[in-house]
């Protein structure tokens, strides 16, 4: 809302209209996922998909972003617990992204049926998770997140299992040096 404010103040209105739509859309969006246990998948993509350009807008178009999904997930009658995945691409974003200081800034969300499971897999060029725990422990050591914590506590109460392996979270490195971060989730689809 700041940020469409910002536009409205320096006479941008036209863009302001635009970014406002947008969020009114994502906020319906939001809350009508939130109603349900489970939403379709394409649904699902669409609201992640005004998520991210939300984020980029409100960011100043500081990163970049491909989101991609297989066609049969496209075209099938698949469902998925609503907004399971964005929690994920949040930190990516604000944790690994923004505290980026050179080069460019690419997050890659990807989504593929595999037998009766749909993969997720959430990639950034960011900063990586160590160093974004140290950066968090210098500007805020008191806050404490729960947003992963739970997230992974719904997709095993989907999955209906306790499987270590449903999320995975994997330190990227280039030439022994921090390259990001990739997120592997695992959505039982049957």
């Amino acid at each position: 809302l700041s940020a469409i404010d910002n536009l409205v103040q320096t006479g941008q209105a036209d863009k302001a209209t635009a970014y406002l739509a947008r969020f009114a859309k994502l906020i319906r969006g939001v809350l009508d996922s939130s109603k349900n246990n489970e939403v379709p998948f394409q649904k699902d993509l669409e609201t992640l998909r005004l998520y991210l350009e939300m984020e980029q807008f409100r960011c100043n178009n500081k990163f970049s972003y491909q989101l991609t999904a297989a066609p049969e997930l496209m075209h099938g009658d698949y469902k998925v617990p609503p907004l399971i995945i964005q929690p994920f691409i949040e930190n990516a974003i604000h944790h690994g992204l923004l505290n980026k200081q050179q080069g460019s800034r690419q997050l890659e969300v990807t989504a593929q049926l595999n037998d009766e499971h749909i993969i997720y897999s959430i990639t950034d060029n960011g900063i990586g998770r160590k160093r974004a725990a140290e950066l968090k422990e210098i500007n805020r050591p008191e806050h404490q997140s729960y947003g992963i914590d739970i997230t992974i506590d719904r997709i095993k109460l989907h999955n209906k299992n306790d499987a270590i392996n449903d999320v995975q979270i994997l330190d990227l490195e280039a030439d022994g040096m921090a390259a990001g971060t990739k997120v592997i989730i695992n959505i039982n689809c049957f």
